[in-house]
């Protein structure tokens, strides 16, 4: 037995380590435990565990469930490849703590990996931990089934569950976990409020059907949209047929729920067309001024839909530094005041933190740090800004579609 303390990011990314394990089919078996399970861990290991399937792998999941980080979607997307999920539910007065990835191979090493960092994307990759690699020779393996027997007996009560379909719509009605959005048709603001009402379509994306989207007969999910106590709104139901609602005045605010059917497919990059994010604040005066900024960890998955590096050039920026830059036509929307304006010289600028949209036209807006920012690609070099302000009645849906977590920020992001 080897006992090594490797220190993250320093030494080695966690998450680095454990995709090379899971796509090497070098192992019979695979633990994946972990006490607080992000949406964002779970996918940036997601393709290597699908490998790791494909291999003849078994990956059985313990997994730690958090109302406001873990998804259904996400959990889907584990079962459909095949993982076992064993679940405790989190909540404020018993939470599962421990974190271990452990691997077991019938013909060479294998290997326990305990750490502190939690499964997500940072807790995988940025943030600063200590992590303990135990590896056993294959002469060691009654040492290595010891540990594993311990490991068993631990997740064998009443406390862990298996996880089936059926459970995990449970989960999701209950609100132990969250539900997840990948609605890529999404109605634009003025669709939205058209006639006075809110009007949301009912619609899945069919890639099998020419980017056609159908009508269907199920919804799993609802998001509530805030409106005037009193007011009479038009929604559609889960067959997509118009019905009135009438709500009454009450002490307290009002929601009318309106239905949005989730698409169990995986986020899929290469076809979006609509980024969702909240904003930062938008001086209007310094270097840093006009500019909405997207995160690196955000603009790395997007380089498809504003087509890097295809469409961009290399210039000099104010400080003399060089950078990628594509000039874009930008039409710029604003949902409280409607204010409209078209900027024909914005630009799309690659920097080393990330992406930048700016426009001298930002300054005719006030733009607070949280609006929400809806990225619309309108074709090729020419692109839609519409920021919902978070006083807005709106804010509230788009919220709703704001379920990736931003690499080490509590920030969301949403993708259609």
């Amino acid at each position: 037995m080897d006992i090594k303390f490797l220190n993250q990011p320093k030494d080695i990314k966690l998450g680095e380590v454990l995709i090379k394990k899971l796509e090497s089919g070098k192992f019979s078996r695979i633990w994946i435990f972990a006490g607080f399970a992000k949406d964002s861990g779970l996918d940036y290991l997601l393709e290597a565990i699908k490998k790791a399937k494909e291999s003849g792998t078994m990956v059985e999941c313990i997994l730690g469930l958090d109302k406001k980080n873990t998804s259904k979607d996400m959990l889907l997307r584990l079962l459909n490849l095949g993982c076992k999920i064993r679940f405790y539910i989190n909540g404020d007065d018993s939470k599962l703590e421990t974190r271990i990835y452990v691997f077991e191979s019938d013909e060479d090493k294998s290997y326990v990996y305990l750490t502190g960092a939690k499964l997500s994307e940072g807790g995988l990759t940025e943030n600063m931990a200590l992590i303990t690699e135990i590896s056993y020779e294959y002469s060691e393996k009654m040492e290595f089934n010891k540990v594993k027997a311990n490991m068993e007996n631990g997740i064998t009560s009443e406390d862990f569950k298996v996880l089936n379909e059926d459970i995990l719509k449970e989960l999701a009605s209950a609100g132990e976990i969250l539900a997840r959005i990948i609605e890529r048709k999404i109605p634009s603001i003025k669709e939205l409020y058209q006639n006075g009402g809110v009007d949301i379509g009912v619609q899945e994306y069919d890639e099998s059907a020419s980017g056609e989207y159908n009508k269907i007969e199920k919804s799993d999910f609802d998001i509530a949209i805030d409106i005037a106590p009193t007011k009479e709104v038009k929604v559609q139901d889960s067959l997509g047929i118009e019905v009135e609602h009438m709500i009454k005045k009450k002490a307290k605010e009002e929601k009318v729920v309106s239905k949005i059917v989730i698409n169990d497919k995986e986020s899929n990059y290469e076809k979006m067309n609509t980024l969702i994010l909240p904003t930062n604040k938008v001086l209007k005066k310094g270097v840093t001024a006009h500019e909405i900024k997207i995160p690196t960890s955000i603009a790395e998955r997007i380089y498809k839909f504003i087509e890097y590096p295809n469409l961009f050039s290399e210039e000099i920026d104010e400080k003399g530094k060089l950078r990628e830059v594509q000039e874009i036509k930008l039409e710029i929307f604003e949902n409280v005041t409607k204010q409209e304006i078209i900027d024909e010289n914005a630009k799309l600028i690659k920097t080393e933190k990330g992406l930048v949209i700016k426009s001298v036209k930002f300054i005719e807006y006030d733009i607070n740090e949280n609006d929400i920012m809806r990225f619309i690609k309108n074709k090729s070099g020419e692109y839609r800004c519409e920021i919902i302000k978070q006083e807005s009645s709106e804010y509230n849906i788009w919220e709703n579609f704001c379920i990736n977590t931003t690499r080490g920020s509590g920030k969301k992001y949403g993708i259609i």
